[in-house]
């Protein structure tokens, strides 16, 4: 099946890292827990790790809700040709794993056809940025409340992705 070209990046993102994740190794185990209430609204992604489905994907961003059940819904933002280039979005459902912590979701796309679950390693004490990473710890990403941070806060936050065990070398900022 060859994806479509006009699909969201988010989603193809979610799906090829589904494809990708390796059993072989971990994430580091989340270093506190989070606070449901204050974890909603939007996040903007600062740093991620580059795939080929987010290849035209620039000011990606992320609405976190909550709705019945405790579960959460998750639209994703990507724009495409450049931070203002046209939203492509999609309509994300995910779970928490481990209530009480917060800190580990599974995310479905596809109407549930594609499943990746997701670990939130850290997080600001004010909740203005945040790590997470998928669980095999190959594909982590820095968000934030604000879609620009100055660079030196940047700089930090990929230093605390490497102290964390996670590859930070990679890591590629999502506005140009």
């Amino acid at each position: 099946m060859r994806p479509d070209r006009h699909a969201p990046a988010p989603l193809l993102a979610g799906l090829a890292l589904a494809l990708a994740a390796s059993a072989a190794a971990e994430a580091p185990e989340p270093r506190r827990p989070l606070d449901k209430e204050r974890f909603v609204g939007r996040w903007h992604e600062i740093l991620r790790t580059p795939n080929a489905a987010q290849r035209d994907c620039h000011a990606a961003s992320q609405v976190w809700r909550r709705d019945e059940g405790g579960r959460y819904r998750v639209v994703q933002t990507c724009r495409r040709g450049g931070p203002d280039g046209s939203a492509r979005n999609i309509d994300t459902a995910v779970r928490v794993l481990n209530p009480g912590e917060n800190t580990r979701f599974e995310a479905s796309f596809f109407g549930g056809l594609v499943r990746q679950r997701y670990w939130v390693v850290d997080r600001a004490d004010d909740y203005s940025w945040m790590i997470a990473t998928t669980t095999d710890g190959r594909f982590p990403a820095v968000l934030a409340r604000h879609p620009d941070l100055p660079a030196a806060e940047v700089e930090r936050l990929r230093r605390r992705v490497a102290e964390l065990g996670l590859p930070a070398a990679g890591l590629t900022p999502s506005r140009p």
